[in-house]
């Protein structure tokens, strides 16, 4: 009985959640590996902020908004800024 009672305290992710995820991230990978990079540490954070507030607020959240909020910003931050200054450094030479 104990062992049913720690499965229903468990955090479940559904499989929509997932499907979200890899389409966000599928698309910032065709359009670039800076903003793959940056969308893929984006929703990993916002999964891990939404764990948090999970655990102090006690009560069931739902996983996509913070991720997904946070994943199209930086998406569009990262495609519009940072990839053509990462190709422009790359095409002339320029390393950090």
């Amino acid at each position: 009985d104990e062992e049913e009672e720690s499965h229903d305290k468990s955090v479940k992710l559904g499989l929509g959640d997932f499907i979200f995820y890899s389409l966000l991230v599928g698309k910032a990978a065709l359009a670039g590996w800076v903003s793959f990079a940056i969308c893929f540490v984006v929703i990993l954070c916002g999964l891990l902020s939404t764990m948090i507030l999970l655990a102090l607020l006690k009560k069931p959240l739902p996983a996509l908004p913070f991720s997904m909020l946070f994943g199209v910003t930086f998406f569009f931050w990262a495609q519009y800024t940072l990839d053509p200054q990462a190709a422009f450094m790359v095409l002339s030479g320029t390393y950090v």
